[in-house]
């Protein structure tokens, strides 16, 4: 096979660089020739297949960094994603000691109406161990068609025998809205995505913060989703007349504009985002900074203004291809600067890492907003009202890489078995009271320093804060619900999040900033 990747890979090479002067269907005509003669002519039996899909996704190379080729499985994942759901059983786990532990379970779930527990250890999946498999092949098993059926075997601590359950695979609905809290009088929402379903979840989790005077949107870690989502969810703070995002294709210039005053329109708003915060997350801050709507804080999001069409081929793959760009209501190209066919350069691009003072800036690239006369940056991402300077953030490298090695999940999975989630339940029955009054014992700190081969005096304050804050995190999922991480991280540590919080609380703050 892959020889004939070569094959193709060359073939196509030759193509995209073939004579300038042929005419689009002379290069079509030479195109299918070549395949042709191959299949017919080639030594070897040549399956036309993988000739063409590699084709393809060679040829998508050479676009933009955006465009690429979706296998009949990402093609599904991605519907799935954008719809908000999936066929499953409805758990959050990972993988500690070769066994599957349960972190937590989704409302409504089959996992939550059969009963299993965070801490619970899924050993075997239908007959079958799962002793030596990584996270996406313990998601493959667990996945499936809808009514189809999974067993699972579930070892409890304190219960001896292991349990046997069969559960019924169905539609798990997911929220693209992550938190939803209130401190003092300021409401704070946490979406992940941008999936269709967002806006009418958002103004839902918005009613029920009750009587607010301010709000914080949390879309730090957004990769976007859907524009038609971006474009609903911002018709909820601009008013009638107010341009949402114009898209510029090939042929045409598309601009929406708000059809009627949005029914949040009058909340101060605060709006954080980060290096990660991209595309309908762009649109979305990009309108509210443009007309002096809210206050960004964070850090320059990243720069994707190219809007993607998805189209679905015959074999159920797809094509995801970039059909326009997006600007601004004051027209600032959001899109960074890329070369085409060089997609590792443009991903590995740390620009927008960058304090914005110090990045060279076009004058062509400044822009006023439409309210007030601030000057805003274009050229690459959204740059923020308050950047938050990423090295006042900074934590030791040892920390870094105990968080990605998922540390703080095992210290707490191990944690648990030496404990009881009852007790902690019955001694901090909220989650308010768990953030004010708990204290980590010797026992979970030693934990932590067993996996980490660390101590107290390996560790700045700065650590030492940060690693207290997400063991508290880790453990408020598992006690309260997954929808409980922000409030513990916020109230413990977020540094950005408390300054979001600090200039919602200030009326005259927020007013000086925006004019």
């Amino acid at each position: 096979m892959k020889r004939y990747i070569v094959l193709v890979f060359a073939l196509v090479a030759t193509f995209l660089t073939a004579q300038a002067q042929l005419t689009e269907q002379q290069q079509i005509q030479k195109l299918n020739y070549a395949y042709q003669y191959i299949r017919n002519n080639y030594v070897d039996d040549v399956p036309l297949e993988p000739l063409v899909e590699e084709a393809i996704i060679a040829t998508l190379k050479e676009l933009d960094p955006h465009s690429r080729y979706l296998s009949a499985q990402e093609m599904s994942e991605t519907k799935n994603r954008l719809h908000g759901e999936f066929a499953g059983i409805g758990i959050k786990y990972h993988i500690h000691n070769d066994t599957l532990v349960v972190r937590s379970t989704l409302p409504n779930s089959p996992a939550q109406r059969a009963n299993i527990l965070p801490n619970d250890r899924i050993t075997a999946i239908n007959g079958s161990t799962i002793t030596g498999l990584n996270s996406d092949s313990v998601a493959t098993l667990l996945k499936g068609d809808v009514g189809s059926k999974v067993t699972l075997y579930i070892e409890r601590r304190n219960v001896i025998e292991t349990k046997k359950v069969t559960l019924e695979r169905k539609v798990i609905e997911t929220s693209a809205i992550t938190s939803v809290f209130s401190i003092d009088d300021i409401g704070y929402i946490a979406c992940e995505s941008f999936t269709k379903s967002l806006d009418s979840e958002f103004y839902s989790a918005y009613k029920s913060l009750g009587n607010i005077k301010a709000l914080v949107v949390d879309l730090r870690d957004n990769g976007g989703g859907a524009i038609s989502s971006a474009i609903d969810l911002t018709s909820l703070f601009l008013n009638k007349g107010d341009i949402i995002v114009t898209t510029v294709g090939k042929d045409k210039e598309v601009v929406y504009e708000k059809r009627s005053n949005g029914n949040l329109g009058d909340i101060p708003l605060v709006v954080l985002i980060n290096e990660n915060s991209a595309s309908a997350s762009e649109i979305f801050a990009g309108a509210i900074q443009d007309y002096d709507r809210g206050v960004i804080i964070g850090h320059t999001s990243f720069g994707k203004g190219l809007v993607q069409r998805i189209i679905e081929l015959k074999d159920g793959s797809g094509l995801c291809l970039t059909i326009s760009r997006y600007k601004t209501p004051s027209g600032r190209i959001i899109q960074r600067p890329y070369t085409m066919g060089n997609g590792e350069k443009y991903l590995a691009d740390s620009v927008r890492f960058m304090h914005p003072d110090s990045i060279p800036r076009d004058s062509n690239l400044l822009f006023k907003t439409l309210k007030n006369g601030r000057m805003v940056y274009g050229g690459g991402g959204i740059t923020p009202d308050i950047y938050i300077n990423k090295d006042s953030l900074r934590i030791s490298t040892s920390i870094i890489e105990a968080q990605s090695k998922g540390i703080f999940e095992h210290t707490i999975t191990d944690y648990w078995d030496l404990t009881s989630l009852d007790a902690l339940r019955s001694d901090y029955p909220t989650v308010e009271q768990f953030c004010k009054e708990y204290e980590i014992d010797q026992l979970l700190w030693d934990i932590f320093y067993n996996y980490t081969h660390l101590s107290a005096n390996d560790l700045t304050e700065r650590d030492l804060h940060y690693v207290r804050a997400m063991l508290m995190t880790t453990m408020a999922e598992q006690l309260y619900g997954p929808n409980e991480r922000h409030y513990v991280y916020i109230s413990q540590y977020d540094y950005v999040a408390n300054e979001a919080f600090a200039i919602a609380n200030s009326p005259q703050r927020m007013q000086s900033i925006l004019e």
